[in-house]
């Protein structure tokens, strides 16, 4: 038996061993199906034993697996628990930290910490870097960024999140369509248009939240792939291709051809806003003072 196992391939079990399905664990792990799948197999002949038994609708854990499933807990636990101590050891006068934070929304909406950060700790080298949500939260997982700045509604499991910020969504439109002549719009108006509307894989859990809003709504407008730059964006509405809907803070965006318009107010609100996540092992000295600063901006 070939036991040179690694931590990887045990998150991969417990991630299936929890979704009871491959495809669910896989969209969790943000990875297609073919490599977990693999994965899994190698893992179950390394051990020399069958994890899973597979159906059509899933799978369901064997007698073995069922044995393997609290060993793993406790292996992730305490491999998270050394990655923590390792990183307490360090002196909070020196040292690397990494921060993330989503391009969905303009900076300026961000707790003014960065610079705060560097100001008490200048011997530290402060490394940000902006992406989608899912990248963000994949990278705190994987130990390769200490905190972040994310989009909620963006799945967070395993990890902590505080909320720093709310807006809501406001209304992109041509200036010289129609409803630009109002001064707030409704969800009614806009079911017959199109709009600018990103893909699920690029954050599954805001895109879910939106669609129960829309179906409470009935709202079905024609859906057109949004580009991942704002500035492209709005270029593209001020054309006349279509309209979007964006955090109110983008209106700090200026583009000739376009307006924004508020929403006119439904049963429920279609909010955004951000959360910082980290690890909950992660001890770092120079985390918790950076969180101490978003708490108290």
């Amino acid at each position: 038996m070939n036991t040179s196992i690694d931590l990887r391939q045990f998150r991969y079990f417990l991630a299936v061993s929890e979704e009871r399905n491959f495809g669910r664990a896989a969209r969790r792990l943000h990875i297609s199906q073919p490599p977990l799948s693999r994965q899994i197999r190698q893992l179950e002949e390394q051990l020399g034993v069958e994890l899973f038994i597979r159906t059509g609708s899933g799978v369901t854990l064997t007698a073995a697996g069922e044995k393997f499933l609290p060993e793993v807990k406790r292996t992730l636990a305490q491999a998270e628990k050394a990655i923590a101590a390792a990183r307490s050891a360090q002196d909070v006068t020196q040292g690397k930290i990494v921060i993330g934070y989503t391009t969905v929304f303009d900076r300026s909406v961000f707790p003014d910490v960065f610079s705060r950060f560097q100001q008490r700790f200048p011997q530290w080298q402060l490394i940000t870097k902006g992406n989608h949500s899912i990248n963000l939260v994949r990278d705190i997982r994987n130990g390769v960024m200490d905190v972040a700045f994310i989009g909620l509604h963006t799945d967070t499991a395993e990890l902590a999140t505080e909320v720093v910020h709310r807006e809501s969504m406001v209304v992109a439109l041509p200036a010289h369509h129609a409803l630009a002549r109002k001064r707030k719009v409704s969800f009614s108006d806009l079911s017959y248009e199109s709009m600018f509307w990103f893909e699920r894989p690029l954050n599954p859990g805001f895109y879910d939240y939106c669609q129960s809003f829309f179906d409470k709504l009935a709202f079905r407008p024609t859906m057109l792939p949004e580009p991942p730059d704002h500035h492209i964006l709005l270029g593209l509405i001020a054309e006349g291709k279509g309209f979007a809907l964006i955090p109110s803070s983008l209106r700090n965006i200026k583009r000739q051809g376009v307006v924004f318009r508020e929403l006119k107010p439904e049963a429920s609100t279609l909010s955004i806003g951000v959360s910082v996540a980290f690890l909950k092992s992660n001890t770092s000295p120079a985390l918790q003072a950076l969180l101490e600063m978003v708490r108290s901006a």
